[in-house]
């Protein structure tokens, strides 16, 4: 996968100028969506980058929202929370629209027994 490409979408989804800080971020991401990628499955795909990109974003958009819960004003009492949810949502709604398109490279993660 190429890095550079994937830091690029990284910037675009999460609207972030400098990447490179975020970059155990990005490695982070890439191993997963490698660690999920079918036997004989080409990993220099350039829809691998989209989704990994995805990835990246998401677990940005988490720990943003983890670290707003973690604040608290100087006297000790807890600053007013944002609720992070639509953000979290839209970045999972992305993530899934590239799982998707990667279907194809990817092991099938989920299955259901037809009987019992």
């Amino acid at each position: 996968m190429n890095m550079q490409m994937i830091h690029s979408l990284f910037a675009l989804f999460s609207g972030l100028e400098d990447t490179l800080s975020y970059a155990p971020l990005v490695m982070t991401a890439v191993q997963e969506v490698s660690a999920g990628l079918r036997a004989g499955a080409d990993a220099g795909d350039v829809r691998l980058c989209y989704l990994a990109a995805a990835v990246t974003n998401l677990r940005f958009v988490q720990m943003n929202a983890a670290k707003e819960k973690m604040l608290a004003t100087y006297a000790g009492t807890v600053t007013k929370q944002s609720d992070h949810t639509p953000q979290i949502r839209a970045a999972e709604q992305l993530l899934g629209t590239y799982r998707a398109l990667c279907s194809d490279l990817l092991e099938e993660t989920s299955f259901f027994f037809m009987s019992v």
